[in-house]
């Protein structure tokens, strides 16, 4: 009889900590990201694949690069019971792509050197449930696209014999993007909330080149660790 009376009593806790919770809200993010751009490949577009003096002409250096980089945005969604449906736009500045291949061909390296800003439209549904008074847990999962705008330089490097040659691209690359997520929220009493979260997404594939006079083309994949606080208003 205690067991029933005590589950009762802790499922009508979760109702009624969710009983206000039909409402529409708008919320300011701000993301903080550690970047990972792996899988890095220009398809044998930079020298000639041949092994000259011991180094393989075109071998890049660091297939794979960590950076920071932080975002802001914004968010609008409706919470029903413990679900929280959400829409939210997130513009990340900036995360650094700089890749260094040896080129003994032509008795140099070749530098690209990419800034990548990234803009993220997602879709999240969310589930919460209580931990206390002031305190409930979170985790959901989300799709979107993501549009990366990436500035590149190639640089082959000067020579005793040549000068430094430079050639600029500036693409923008639209891909499909995904979001896990897990953490905590703290009502600060009225209408507003604090949200601290956890997520992973995947930026979608970055793409270099080709350049005036180079048809050199860079491509990689685009991942990110981030934390992330929100400030939340119902209304």
């Amino acid at each position: 009889m205690l067991r029933i009376t005590s589950i009762s009593l802790i499922m009508l806790f979760s109702c009624s900590a969710y009983a206000s919770d039909n409402e529409w809200f708008a919320a300011v993010k701000l993301s903080l990201g550690e970047d990972t751009i792996d899988n890095i490949s220009h398809g044998g577009t930079i020298g000639t694949g041949t092994l000259i003096n011991g180094e393989i002409d075109g071998q890049i250096r660091d297939e794979k690069i960590d950076d920071y980089t932080a975002g802001l945005g914004f968010a609008v969604g409706k919470r029903i019971g413990n679900w929280t449906y959400e829409a939210e736009y997130i513009y990340r500045y900036r995360t650094d792509w700089d890749v260094a291949t040896t080129t003994p061909s032509i008795q140099t390296i070749t530098n690209v050197f990419s800034d990548t800003q990234t803009q993220t439209l997602m879709f999240n549904l969310i589930r919460r449930g209580v931990i206390s008074q002031d305190w409930s847990w979170e985790f959901g999962a989300g799709i979107g696209l993501v549009v990366n705008d990436i500035e590149a330089s190639y640089i082959e490097r000067a020579t005793t014999i040549n000068p430094e040659i430079e050639f600029a691209d500036n693409s923008r690359e639209t891909d499909f993007t995904y979001n896990v997520l897990a953490g905590v929220t703290r009502d600060l009493g009225g209408p507003w909330t604090l949200n601290i979260r956890y997520r992973y997404i995947d930026l979608g594939e970055l793409k270099a080149g080709p350049f005036s006079s180079r048809s050199a083309r860079l491509s990689a994949d685009h991942t990110s660790h981030e934390v992330q606080f929100a400030l939340e208003r119902e209304f």
